[in-house]
């Protein structure tokens, strides 16, 4: 098995008199870096590294994060481009902003500097973020109108602003999508079952998130599973190719 990528975090600089060490740091500083560490390797995507093993080096507060298979791509990638400002490719804003802030803290505390080293098979630059520091710019992400179909489940609808929130398929955390009563009068039962909705939304052109979210209408929608028709649809299928007795092969040919 290959070694996992790992990346030294760190950071030094001297706290009332003292140099930063495991032995000597700022509770609330210490929280802050350890939330800021977490937010930099993730950057934007979901998750959490709170069940990964990480270790607490000797000198100045530093910890060796091992960087999860799913993100490193992504995070070598923005981390490259942090401080070149004419890179055609913009890094991650959550990951930037993280960086930013570490240098308007480098800023305001003087003497305080925030280290990234990699180490085994990480491929990033050295980076050290502190007052002469140069970054690149946020940019402002780009939210595009879009209209699409989302299925999901109702959990509850009314409020002063009349909403609903729903439950998709594809995520845990339910979406609150704005809509007319009288779209909902019309509708005989909101609350039960899967519902096929009509939404209007803004998505993000990197992340494709949405926000937003507009009702347009509740589409009819019938998931069940109909063993008769799928009978037929089959037997169909079955008669129509009586006379191939390779239908995997029949197909090869006709693409050649």
């Amino acid at each position: 098995m290959s070694q996992p990528a790992t990346v030294e975090f760190a950071l030094s600089g001297t706290v009332q008199g003292v140099e930063i060490s495991p032995t000597h740091v700022p509770f609330g500083l210490m929280r802050k870096f350890h939330d800021d560490v977490e937010k930099l390797v993730l950057g934007s995507n979901q998750g959490s590294l709170a069940d990964t093993l990480v270790e607490v080096r000797k000198g100045s507060y530093a910890l060796v994060v091992p960087i999860p298979d799913q993100v490193r791509e992504s995070f070598e990638r923005d981390i490259a481009v942090a401080t070149e400002a004419e890179a055609a490719a913009h890094p991650d804003p959550t990951r930037l902003g993280v960086l930013q802030s570490w240098k308007r803290r480098a800023e305001a505390e003087g003497g305080l500097t925030f280290h990234l080293r990699p180490h085994a098979s990480a491929r990033i630059p050295t980076l050290r973020i502190d007052a002469h520091t140069v970054l690149r710019r946020a940019t402002e992400d780009r939210w595009l109108p879009v209209e699409l179909m989302l299925v999901g489940r109702v959990l509850e609808a009314g409020g002063a602003k009349t909403n609903i929130h729903v439950r998709l398929r594809d995520q845990p955390q339910p979406v609150i999508v704005a809509v007319d009563w009288n779209i909902l009068e019309r509708e005989a039962f909101p609350f039960t079952g899967d519902k096929l909705l009509r939404v209007a939304a803004e998505r993000n052109q990197r992340t494709r998130a949405l926000r937003r979210l507009r009702l347009i209408e509740f589409v009819a929608y019938q998931p069940e599973y109909d063993e008769a028709a799928f009978a037929r649809m089959t037997a169909a299928g079955e008669k129509a190719w009586a006379d191939v007795p390779d239908a995997a092969k029949w197909v090869r040919e006709q693409r050649d």
